[in-house]
């Protein structure tokens, strides 16, 4: 028999016969709170109430499912084996007539399986049959063999292939409620009441006791709904793939289907990834010779610059440009449409196999296939530099420095007015008249128009373009998983189209996208935060669309017009009046939007990894929620998680998935990826707030973050006040303005006030530095008193026990110890103010809270202080 597939090739189907079992558990986790010491003395199981699936054969001669369902309830705290469940199931389907003979092939599906997996009392056995992908139980390269003893037939070997639903559902419906809605299988409802409803899911042994028909009902159509899915799913890959098989996940699908359509073209999947074929020697140890495999490598010209195009990809753009609350406006979220597709779309097929290295930067190009290590300076008017530089932190964009970057950001940077001199650089030549991904991805956004908006068919194949390009990255950069076989965290394995110098184009081309346009707006414009692949900002529509003409944003259009017919590029999300910030991913709204504003959200919120209730899901509960947060923060604030148990959990220390309750520190404090610019007490809701520019070197930010991190640790402290960041600001001017172990005693509060007092006091007691001791008549009393009224203050005490040799410029030049040596020099002339001051250049923060502070007037200052007014 055979078949067509999307493309019309066509393939044998020599046995189209499967089984689907659904599957579902219902249990009862154990009272009161486990913390992970108690996970590890073994009490993180919990209690089975019951095991359900539902089956359903799918057989091409028959046109319709053959379908039946069940439960089973444990007695104690017995626990059924995976083998007794499908026995149980295949016995109930022949006995009651449904089904007398069943497929060799199964599907045994459920919605995420880490959950109710472990249920099973042989699962640390087969656990080591399967693989964990996200956090979850799924087969990978392997399937679990049983065997089961028909009646007529004997015994016949039944293969199980592990599916979780929730790997291969669309990001924006991966609950089994929404799943549910998708196939037209409404979950079940235990009451109206939805503290009730909370009550029972919490205690299903009691919804059992109360109301057992709604308790089946209910386990049941949790089975069907993953049933329904995956049979609809696999007729999906039928479809377009010609063959009734399931990936691990629906990014796999989206492979197989780029794979296919480069096929269908007539070109080689390896050659278009930079990779052939070659033969290699292994020794095979159960055959005890040598033989001989075929095995997927990078072309040679390729493996040569992988290492550095590696370095050159990074993920999004993510920067919190304003720290607190902003003043009150029309702040707009807009979203770049289909970034990573539209990016995708513009790599032309590439020639691999001449690449070249390359010093020239006019040949770096917003089309180039080309990767480079760049030192860069921009000009201090550009606002939003654009030269990623890769911490521990995430990315930097300082106003100079080196970075290991794409083509794009080098012709953005060019275009910015920056000076750049490439160190290294490769180019890979390609044809732009014959895209890589472009057919893949229209075809994708085609069949997407094609459903009703919202269907589980529409939802699909917009998932397939978008996701399309994580593979690209997969495994670039080490992201570890937990081997279900070897029972150890091992590197996450590339995919089949795992290529660096894509995933470093498309990324540097979306982040050159976002970089033209903010560095294009006007002055007067703030843009508040930069997420991924949008920002947030007070500039005016028409504003937007004057800096959405650069050559990038060109390109953009040009490519969303090839993909959609539509040369659209930039989507409003949300509205907000007034927003707050306080780091990476990290905004609420003070203010929301008004319903003038159009029919967008009206709420803008990014918890910045911060975890919330579960009961809150509401958005404006939750924003309600972080804004207490955030203006209630003390320095010593922890948050109560209640996390479920993880993959290592439940291998090593064989629990089940419960709730395990830990705590976390609260930290809603800017990450100092960008220097403070103006500093101002925000009168609306008493708390402080600045803007922020470049920092000009990338060791600034490394400084400063050191500087924080102990001064956090040693004077706990929020940034809530003008008074808290100056305190802040003066430590990191005094300890950057000191060379190497030069601060190591500095004082955490007002560290230079009491640096220039020790050093005061041993110099009148060494006479040293123009202070003769004992001058005009004073005793140690009165020059304790003269130093304190002038702004220092200082007790006999600290004269007298001033004994330490004079040891000449240890103290930074704040203002504040400008201003006190300029005032007693009117009382001592003959002082030597040199001595006393640090050489060093300080990172000088503090100027941003000064009257005279020179950035008064960037973006929308004026405004706060009006509106302060």
């Amino acid at each position: 028999m055979e078949r067509e597939n999307f493309y019309g090739e066509k393939h044998s189907r020599d046995d189209d016969r499967y089984l689907i079992i659904g599957f579902d558990t219902e249990y009862k986790t154990p009272d009161g709170e486990l913390t992970p010491q108690d996970i590890k003395d073994g009490s993180g199981k919990y209690k089975v109430i019951s095991y359900q699936f539902h089956c359903s054969i799918y057989d091409p001669g028959q046109p319709d499912a053959v379908e039946w369902s069940g439960i089973c309830y444990p007695e104690g705290n017995d626990r059924l084996s995976l083998a007794d469940l499908l026995t149980f199931a295949f016995h109930q389907g022949i006995a009651t007539g449904a089904v007398s003979k069943l497929p060799n092939k199964v599907y045994l599906a459920g919605h995420f399986t880490r959950a109710d997996f472990p249920a099973f009392k042989d699962f640390q056995t087969i656990s080591k049959l399967i693989g964990s992908v996200r956090a979850t139980f799924l087969s990978i390269d392997n399937h679990i063999l049983l065997q089961y003893w028909f009646p007529d037939d004997g015994p016949v070997k039944i293969e199980v292939v592990l599916r979780d639903t929730m790997l291969l559902t669309p990001a924006t419906s991966k609950s089994l409620r929404a799943l549910g809605d998708l196939v037209g299988v409404p979950k079940v409802v235990l009451d109206d009441d939805p503290v009730l409803e909370k009550h029972y899911k919490e205690n299903m042994d009691q919804l059992l006791a109360d109301r057992p028909e709604l308790f089946e009902d209910y386990a049941i159509t949790d089975a069907i709904i993953c049933v329904r899915y995956l049979d609809q799913l696999i007729r999906q890959c039928d479809d377009i793939l010609g063959r009734r098989k399931v990936p691990a996940t629906l990014t796999g699908i989206g492979v197989d289907l780029l794979m296919q359509t480069w096929k269908a073209a007539d070109l080689d999947p390896l050659e278009m990834i930079g990779k052939e074929e070659v033969v290699v020697s292994y020794f095979n140890k159960r055959l005890g010779r040598h033989e001989k495999r075929p095995v997927d490598v990078n072309i040679r010209e390729v493996d040569w610059h992988i290492p550095l195009a590696t370095e050159c990809y990074h993920g999004g753009r993510n920067e919190q440009f304003w720290f607190g609350p902003a003043f009150e406006d029309n702040w707009t979220d807009f979203d770049l449409t289909g970034a990573y597709p539209t990016a995708m779309a513009l790599i032309g097929m590439a020639d691999w196999r001449s690449a070249y290295v390359s010093l020239d930067l006019d040949q770096f190009t917003h089309r180039t296939l080309g990767i480079a290590n760049v030192e860069f300076e921009f000009p201090e008017h550009v606002k939003y530099p654009t030269m990623p530089v890769r911490t521990n932190n995430g990315l930097v964009f300082p106003r100079t420095g080196i970075s290991d970057c794409a083509a794009p950001e080098i012709a953005l940077a060019r275009s910015l007015g920056a000076t750049l001199k490439i160190r290294h650089g490769v180019i890979i030549p390609t044809n732009l008249e014959k895209p890589v991904f472009a057919d893949f991805i229209s075809q994708c956004i085609m069949k997407r128009k094609s459903f009703a908006k919202g269907s589980l068919q529409n939802l699909f194949w917009k998932e397939l373009s978008n996701s399309s390009y994580g593979k690209t990255a997969q495994g670039l950069h080490q992201k570890r998983v937990y081997d279900l076989r070897d029972r150890e965290m091992k590197p996450l394995p590339p995919s089949k189209i795992t290529n660096p110098f894509f995933a470093a184009y498309i990324t540097s081309f979306v982040r050159s996208a976002l970089g033209e346009v903010m560095n294009a707006l006007p002055s007067e414009v703030c843009v508040f935060s930069c997420t991924t692949d949008g920002f947030l900002t007070n500039a005016t529509q028409a504003q937007i669309d004057a800096a959405s003409t650069g050559p990038i944003a060109g390109l953009y259009r040009q490519s969303r017009q090839m993909l959609t017919g539509e040369p659209d590029m930039l989507e409003i999300k949300h509205v907000v009046r007034k927003p707050l910030g306080w780091r990476t991913r990290g905004q609420a709204t003070l203010i929301e939007g008004r319903d003038d504003q159009g029919p967008h959200e009206k709420i803008v919120l990014a918890k910045g990894g911060i975890y919330t209730p579960e009961y809150l899901e509401d958005q404006r509960e939750l924003n309600a929620k972080i804004l207490g947060m955030f203006l209630d923060r003390k320095p010593d604030d922890v948050i109560p998680l209640k996390i479920k148990t993880g993959i290592r959990d439940i291998i090593e220390w064989d629990a089940d998935l419960v709730d395990k309750h830990v705590s976390k520190r609260l930290n809603m404090e800017f990450d100092w990826k960008r220097m403070p610019q103006a500093v101002w007490q925000d009168d609306t809701i008493d708390h402080v707030a600045f803007s922020t520019r470049p920092w000009e070197s990338i060791d600034q930010f490394f400084k400063v973050r050191e500087i924080w991190d102990s001064f956090a640790v040693a004077t706990p402290r929020c940034i809530k006040t003008v008074d808290d960041y100056r305190a802040l600001a003066t430590y990191i001017f005094a300890q950057s303005a000191l060379s190497a172990g030069g601060g190591q005693y500095l004082k955490k509060d007002s560290p230079d006030i009491k640096r220039l007092r020790q050093m005061l006091c041993i110099a009148w007691r060494k006479s040293a530095a123009g202070i003769t001791r004992k001058f005009d008549g004073h005793t140690s009393q009165s020059f304790a008193d003269l130093l304190t009224s002038i702004g220092i203050p200082c007790k006999r005490s600290d004269v007298e026990n001033a004994r330490k040799p004079f040891v000449p410029h240890i103290c930074p030049a704040t203002p504040a110890v400008m201003a006190a040596l300029d005032l007693l020099k009117i009382h001592v002339p003959s002082l030597e103010v040199d001595l006393f001051l640090s050489a060093n250049t300080a990172i000088d923060i503090l100027a941003a809270t000064q009257e005279n502070n020179p950035y008064r007037s960037i973006e929308g200052t004026e405004k706060i202080l009006e509106v302060a007014a």
